[in-house]
């Protein structure tokens, strides 16, 4: 056996030994399912909820025309003055392919927003257009306030605890 055959074994070994520990680490990450309450628990430390009220279902529907039912879990949060636009909505999806209906109803209250303070209300366009929409199938994190970004920050590491 010459040096270029144990070479090529030994690289065989390596090579081998380097895929099992990618699989089982692909199969051990593949279980990867947050807490939806301990998910909700991360956003709302990073949001000052003193002046904002939760929603209900009726709201949910009035607002982003979204069934309760249809979702598996959601967290609903507007202001309690209707001149403020601060708003928060966390919703865990039902369904595979449900992400992209609730984000296309989660649009659609942003641009209903930005017209219903268009013309007198620059500051809340402004906070409007700041909005910060995150997700991460099956969640779905839409926000809006002066602290959005740290929101999404507590969304991702929620996600990832």
């Amino acid at each position: 056996m010459n040096r270029w055959d144990m070479l090529l074994k030994l690289a065989k070994v390596f090579l081998m030994g380097l895929l099992v520990v990618m699989l089982a680490g692909l199969i051990r990450g593949s279980a990867w399912n947050p807490d939806f309450s301990m998910l909700e628990a991360e956003v709302e430390t990073n949001l000052d909820l003193a002046h904002m009220q939760q929603g209900d279902e009726q709201l949910l529907r009035r607002l982003y025309g979204l069934n309760s039912g249809e979702l598996k879990a959601w967290v609903l949060y507007t202001a309690q003055d209707n001149m403020d636009v601060e708003e928060l909505l966390l919703v865990e999806a039902a369904e595979a392919g449900q992400v992209t209906h609730i984000c296309q109803a989660i649009e659609k209250r942003v641009e209903t927003q930005k017209n219903n303070f268009e013309g007198y209300g620059p500051e809340q366009v402004q906070l409007i257009e700041k909005y910060v929409m995150r997700e991460s199938d099956p969640f779905v994190l839409f926000v809006i306030s002066e602290n959005a970004e740290a929101v999404k920050a507590g969304f991702v590491k929620g996600l990832h605890e």
